[in-house]
């Protein structure tokens, strides 16, 4: 069903329209719609991707000497850009302005700062100086374990501006998860908050933090925000030396992220500086549309990849918002009023919010949103339809991508009509086919997600990844020549996107795959919450177990309802074996079910190899499948 087009003025204002008349009058070509621009960038891979470069006036000191050099495998090792110098950091502090804050900041405890860019140039300059003095310099890594706050952007592009690499956790992660993390790429230097509070409740970290100065041998100094060192660095400061950007290689690493590590040890993803700028350049201003002078939010935690693209933002001049602490405290409102209160243009949160503020439909305020941007996992057509009616002007943008590229590559466009339960289209530079069980690309009907061709964001090499092999592993190994990432999708006729699930996670019922997203979104409001998995059994059978999230007991009828739903929905296939009632649903620290550690779990895998308790978010969830191994 389709919920929102988009105006005539709407389309001319937008980046979009600005970036394709640039590459029409660049490279003489005349293009005529979205699929047309798509589909010259994919035919033109390097012309896109240069006129990314050109159009957002990307500083370098030298020049490049070619687009594209492709490696042998055809991704990795494939080389970007090659003598182009640049800086992160430096793109962002381009925009510096005294007519509008850099970040308007809020918390849970009601505090709200505004915060300059003067003042932003200033605490980084400040800290750029203290990293100096520590003998900081190119490669050296520098890790937090920080709450979402302007102190930790401060942080971050200090550290970016020396050609430092950057990488952190959000202090909700366990002390083993944190190690496990920061021990593979040894950092120099770890700055932390001492406490954080979520839900109304205050978490302190001081335990946390001094065992990892224990712990990784590698940190020389460790930096409390707001403690006396904190306060000492800008006591120390020279006042008035001008904030420097040391450009690096465009395959320079930027950031440490890391991949989930619910059933193994994290990967330590790194990703390029140029390859992040021209990706989030992309991303921010032509498909989620943010322009100079508007504001950006995206709720997030430091430890998702969604911190890293929403300080993106700032590299098309827009304002950054930030909240830290929970969305839903004491209110699911919380989130809609801060948006309100400070004027947000563009909102965006795990979809996970979204589906919650869907089934209590609260009374919100009448916010004249850009775009409503949501991501972590699919967001039912019931709540696109929800969110449309509430804000019947706004573009609803999915977001789908990952850690694995910092970015999305199923995203929004400003030319494009909203249908429900559908993203709106492949990523410009995103080289995307869905593939049946045959290997074949089709559309309408559900294959695997594949990108054939390199994008610029793509990990440069996972840290300590000795001839890349886990590299190999995670996106090379079923389809040689072509990303595999992990996910059922199906192209429709619109050319939009819908995402069934994780293909690890897949449900196959008589030889037909059905993706977990369509069990979920079937029966969204007559639970709480739910999850389901397919157990294989060693004579070949296998059978479907639901369970499901509910605030009453499971009935007969209830249950009864929900078999009818899904039968009538979906098909019979997607009718489970059994359905059980569940106290809570275990989810990772970024928001996604743990439906394949369930699975080992109930197919007799010890916990401590089914699962890795620090990367989940409620591990008591957990608790219903421990006892029945027990």
């Amino acid at each position: 069903m389709k919920l929102w087009a988009p105006t005539a003025d709407y389309i001319e204002k937008s980046e979009m329209t600005a970036f394709k008349e640039f590459t029409e009058d660049r490279f003489r070509v005349s293009i005529g719609d979205y699929e047309q621009l798509r589909e010259w960038s994919v035919t033109h891979l390097e012309d896109f991707w240069e006129s990314i470069f050109l159009y957002f006036q990307v500083m370098s000191d030298t020049p490049y000497s070619q687009v594209l050099n492709r490696s042998e495998q055809g991704f990795i090792g494939s080389k970007w850009f090659e003598g182009a110098t640049l800086n992160y950091a430096e793109h962002i502090f381009r925009n510096y302005t005294d007519e509008r804050p850099a970040v308007i900041y809020k918390n849970e405890q009601a505090e709200t700062r505004e915060i300059s860019w003067k003042e932003l140039q200033e605490r980084t300059g400040a800290l750029r100086q203290y990293l100096l003095r520590c003998g900081v310099g190119k490669g050296d890594r520098v890790a937090g374990v920080l709450n979402n706050t302007p102190e930790t952007l401060a942080i971050f592009l200090a550290v970016n501006s020396l050609g430092a690499i950057w990488t952190c956790c959000s202090p909700d992660f366990g002390s083993d998860s944190v190690v496990e993390r920061f021990q593979q790429i040894s950092p120099k230097i770890l700055f932390a908050d001492k406490l954080y509070h979520y839900n109304g409740k205050t978490f302190r970290k001081s335990r946390l933090i001094n065992e990892l100065a224990e712990r990784i041998d590698s940190i020389e100094d460790v930096v409390v925000v707001n403690d006396l060192k904190w306060r000492s660095i800008f006591a120390l400061a020279k006042k008035g030396q001008p904030l420097a950007f040391d450009r690096v290689a465009f395959d320079h690493p930027v950031w440490i992220l890391y991949s989930s590590g619910t059933t193994g040890k994290p990967k330590a993803i790194t990703h390029s500086t140029g390859g992040n700028l021209l990706e989030h350049f992309k991303a921010l201003a032509l498909h989620q549309n943010v322009q100079a002078g508007e504001r950006f939010m995206w709720y997030s935690t430091t430890g998702w990849m969604m911190w890293n693209y929403a300080v993106g933002a700032l590299l098309t001049g827009a304002t950054l918002c930030i909240y830290d602490g929970s969305l839903s405290y004491p209110a699911l409102s919380v989130g809609w009023k801060f948006a309100f209160d400070h004027k947000i243009d563009h909102f965006g949160a795990g979809a996970a919010y979204f589906i919650a503020c869907a089934k209590r439909n609260p009374v919100l305020p009448n916010i004249p949103f850009k775009t409503l941007g949501s991501t972590g996992s699919p967001l039912p057509a019931d709540t696109f339809e929800w969110l449309q009616l509430k804000f019947p002007d706004t573009q609803i943008i999915s977001l789908s991508g990952g850690t694995d590229v910092c970015s999305a590559f199923l995203s929004g466009c400003p030319w494009l009509p909203v249908y429900a339960g559908e993203i709106q289209c492949i990523a410009l530079g995103a080289d995307i086919e869905a593939l049946n069980e045959n290997g074949e690309p089709v559309k309408n009907e559900l294959g695997e997600l594949v990108i054939n061709q390199p994008m610029p964001s793509m990990p440069l090499y996972f840290w300590n990844d000795e001839g890349n092999v886990r590299y190999r592993e995670s996106y090379f190994e079923k389809y040689p020549g072509r990303w595999q990432h992990g996910d059922w999708i199906k192209i429709t006729e619109n050319n939009g996107i819908i995402i069934y699930g994780r293909s690890d996670a897949t449900l196959n019922r008589g030889g037909v795959r059905i993706g977990t997203a369509e069990i979920y979104n079937a029966i969204e409001e007559m639970v709480q919450d739910s999850l389901v998995v397919c157990i294989d059994h060693p004579n070949g059978s296998s059978e479907m177990y639901l369970y499901v999230q509910t605030e009453e007991p499971l009935s007969s009828k209830t249950e009864k309802a929900i078999r009818e739903r899904l039968k009538s929905r979906c098909s019979p296939r997607h009718v489970p074996d059994k359905i059980f009632r569940v106290p809570d649903i275990p989810y990772t620290l970024s928001g996604k079910k743990l439906e394949l550690p369930v699975k080992r779990l109930l197919m007799g895998a010890s916990p401590e190899k089914a699962v890795s308790m620090d990367a989940v978010k409620n591990p008591a969830a957990l608790d219903y499948w421990l006892k029945k191994q027990g």
